[in-house]
């Protein structure tokens, strides 16, 4: 546990003085240099907790867009499959209608295979 006590950022407090030996301690004024070093800890301390603090939030968004994006893929792929089955129809078709063979898109004549 710490020898002092935290009021506010801003201010460091030595405990109370309290009696030892029926004498009661004195306080000692802290030099300028050290409540300098104190209040940088502690400012540090702030920036970090607050760094920690944005890292979280990030992290809790990049996961929510991964799984959008991983709803996306499974829909595409649902769409992928019945591209297929459309695909696996039309070749059925086609090949009821003409015969095996071969589709020239281009000229739009169709081969048979002899």
């Amino acid at each position: 546990m710490s020898k002092f006590n935290e009021v506010s950022s801003d201010d460091l407090v030595l405990p109370k003085p309290n009696e030892e030996n029926g004498k009661e301690i004195d306080a000692k004024d802290f030099q300028s240099e050290d409540i300098d070093v104190v209040k940088g800890l502690q400012a540090s301390y702030a920036l970090t907790t607050a760094q920690i603090g944005q890292i979280e939030i990030e992290l809790h968004l990049l996961h929510k867009r991964l799984d959008q994006v991983k709803e996306i893929r499974e829909e595409l792929f649902k769409k992928y499959a019945k591209l297929q089955e459309e695909e696996s129809s039309l070749v059925k078709s086609l090949n009821e209608k003409y015969g095996d063979g071969v589709l020239d898109l281009d000229s739009g004549k169709f081969i048979p295979t002899e």
